[in-house]
């Protein structure tokens, strides 16, 4: 369930840089981390749902079907997009991206984005090992050309991982990976880890079990820290929803020990091998290495501070805290113990009865599980076929329903609330989040909702909502729909994705399904049956432009539906937005349909629902008039709305078919740099002036 709560209103803000000009001298912003967004009085909320029978995904639902509930209070669904990942390339046909900016690019675009991260640190070498070959033969199978997948461990940064297509180089991972495993293998033990044996060796009954303790706590907080740093990582890479596979073997999650730290004799006097610490490292040197004055005696008082501080340490707390950030940051976890079916978890250590074994393992397990079910993500574990395992995970994430509301609940009291999604058909599983924590006032503050003196004004809240529209826009979907109300009409463009258009099913083209149904509760008109269009999608035919028919509709929304159907498929794509109708003494429109004018569409203007646009194309805004006799004029505005020196042209113009005249605003997007802006155009008649933006962005 892609969730995620944005702030919409007071502060705009999607994940990306503050936005710049480039080639008009204007100042460069820093770039900075994604806030959340707030808009006065509502929060946007985004559900990402999975609905299946029999381990099958239901894939022919409508906005209709589903219900969602807040804290058991309905929500009215703003937003409906079923989303679908496209088949498994070839390896040849997988491409990697160039430099940093187009992987981010690639990692934000994508339908799913995958981020493996090894735990060398709690897997054996055999259960390392025993995953190499399921996994890569699944991802063969399952990652397509929507999908990135990047890989990392603890010893890494999140900030190095590389997001790619490319199985070749996480083979190459992988590889090495499954050969560090070290929970079973002392020989790979650090440097801390092995001054720490040396402060504390075994035969001393008195420091028996020491050093053991602090080495698996000092491996278990480096794990944590590592997956905190990456949820981290992921908020700030996009806001659609993250999948994170964890391959490791669990972890006992350490709670405060007065065990650990109790007094010892002999604290006192440097080791008896002198052992050297590098301050620029961290790391420990012989005694007899070159450059000793870069390092310094540690004493086994050193180590007892260690010790002390260990044993105070609560990962337990931390762990839970940590599903709390990966709950708000839209990240789900799948944790995966690679080792198949278990029968005991030490099976080396002769020290625990089979009863104590088993007590450890469940208690592994219990937390690998809470770790799935409270971020709606799915645990695997003793799983005697694993190709199967993984590969009913990858498909079970396949095909999902994204819905978004605005929530009714205002209140910035940072407290959870829970989501429950029901659909209208029996016999159907359904899957989302439980729920997500509301932004607290504090936040809201630090996040520059409430305005001061020493802070920029507000956007205004025309900004606002033209650029909540993306925040469903992002990746490259299979087939978008735009669509704007009229006087007694609605005006769509579907437009089929550029690789979609390619695929074999669609070269002889396919048949488009329109359908405009009122919404019962604010629809003049409830008991209109919907209005449905069949329309020819012609070979090579990527945007299709469509008026609604006869007869005219009533004012209220619209949920506005569209399927298409490939010349050589049965199985339909489907997409839902909506749309309201002004009432009868409306002059303009609800709403602006955009075009584009690129080295793709040479001289003409093509109708396009995708808001993302290059520097080398013009954007055209249309907008339906109700009649002649306007004036108009319009600005490029940045995300904080202030105004741009670009040139806005306003013209005027109708359908040749329908007769249906509109105002038209056009600007070069040559000067701007990547990011998100606003199209405003302002239509005048009989000294009456109304506004409307349109939400778009720069991309590479």
């Amino acid at each position: 369930m892609r969730y995620r709560v944005m702030f919409l209103g007071l502060v705009v803000g999607l994940g990306l840089s503050a936005q710049s000009f480039d080639s008009l001298a204007l100042a460069q912003d820093k770039q900075e981390q994604p806030l959340p967004r707030f808009r006065a009085g509502a929060n946007l909320v985004r559900v990402d749902t999975y609905v299946s029978k029999e381990d099958v995904a239901v894939l022919d639902l409508k906005a209709e079907d589903f219900t969602v509930f807040e804290d058991d209070k309905p929500q009215t669904i703003a937003g409906f997009e079923l989303l679908q990942a496209r088949q498994p390339v070839t390896e040849s046909q997988r491409r990697d991206p160039t430099n940093t900016r187009e992987m981010r690019q690639q990692a934000e675009d994508a339908v799913r984005l995958f981020t493996l991260f090894f735990d060398p640190l709690t897997t054996s070498m055999a259960g390392g090992y025993r995953l190499r070959k399921p996994l890569l033969d699944t991802l063969e199978k399952v990652i397509g050309d929507d999908d990135a997948v990047g890989v990392m461990t603890p010893e890494m940064s999140p900030s190095s991982i590389t997001y790619g297509r490319r199985l070749d180089t996480i083979e190459s991972m992988v590889s090495k990976w499954w050969e560090t495993g070290r929970r079973d293998q002392r020989s790979n033990a650090t440097p801390q880890e092995s001054a720490i044996a040396a402060c504390y060796p075994p035969p001393d009954n008195e420091n028996r079990g020491i050093a053991a303790a602090m080495i698996g706590r000092l491996r278990e907080q480096k794990t944590l820290d590592a997956l905190s740093n990456l949820i981290t990582h992921l908020e700030g890479l996009r806001e659609d929803r993250k999948f994170v596979m964890i391959f490791t073997e669990g972890w006992m999650l350490y709670r405060p020990d007065a065990g650990l730290s109790r007094g010892l004799k002999g604290t006192d006097g440097p080791l008896p091998d002198p052992i050297r610490v590098d301050p620029r490292t961290g790391g420990l040197r012989p005694q007899n290495a070159p450059d000793p004055d870069r390092g310094r005696p540690m004493s086994l008082n050193q180590c007892e501070q260690l010790r002390i501080k260990l044993s105070q340490v609560d990962h337990e707390r931390d762990f839970l805290t940590m599903l709390q950030r990966a709950n708000r940051a839209n990240v789900s976890f799948y944790p995966v113990d690679a080792r198949g079916l278990v029968v005991f978890d030490q099976p080396t250590n002769f020290d625990l009865l089979p009863t104590q074994d088993q007590a450890i393992l469940r208690h592994r397990w219990d937390f690998l599980r809470d770790m799935a079910g409270q971020t709606d993500g799915q645990a695997v574990l003793d799983q005697g076929d694993l190709t199967r395992a993984l590969q009913k995970v990858f498909r079970d994430l396949g095909s999902y329903y994204l819905l978004s509301y605005y929530s009714t609940n205002s209140r910035l009291d940072g407290r959870f609330r829970r989501i429950r999604v029901e659909v209208n058909r029996p016999g159907v599983d359904v899957r989302a989040r439980p729920g997500y924590l509301a932004p607290t006032e504090a936040e809201a503050r630090g996040a520059g909702a409430f305005t001061s003196a020493s802070r920029k004004p507000a956007p205004p809240p025309t900004v606002t909502r033209a650029l909540d529209s993306l925040a469903p826009a992002r990746g490259n979907l299979p087939v978008r729909v735009q669509a704007v109300g009229g006087r007694s009409s609605i005006r769509t463009i579907v437009e089929l994705d550029a690789v979609t258009a390619k695929q074999p099913e669609w070269l002889s083209g396919g048949t488009l399904r329109l359908t405009f149904e009122p919404d019962r509760a604010t629809s003049t008109s409830s008991a209109a049956p919907p209005q449905t269009m069949t329309v020819a999608i012609e070979p090579g035919q990527r945007s299709i432009v469509v008026n609604s028919g006869q007869p005219p509709l009533a004012a209220g929304r619209y949920a506005v539906r569209a399927e298409l159907t490939a010349r050589n498929s049965r199985l339909p794509l489907q997409v839902t937005t909506f749309a309201t109708v002004p009432a009868d003494a409306a002059e303009i429109g609800t709403g602006g349909l955009a075009s584009r004018r690129g080295p793709s569409t040479g001289l003409a203007y093509i109708a396009t629902a995708d808001p993302r646009f290059r520097r080398t194309e013009r954007l055209r805004l249309e907008v339906p008039l109700a009649g002649d006799g306007f004036t108009g004029s319009g600005r490029l505005l940045t995300r904080e709305g202030q105004a741009t020196p670009l040139i806005v042209s306003y013209s005027s113009r109708s359908d040749e078919a329908t007769k249906q005249p509109f105002g038209v605003a056009d600007v070069t997007l040559a000067p701007l740099a990547e990011g998100e802006y606003v199209l405003e155009l302002s239509l005048t008649k009989d000294g009456k002036t109304e506004t409307v933006t349109y939400g778009f962005r720069m991309i590479p």
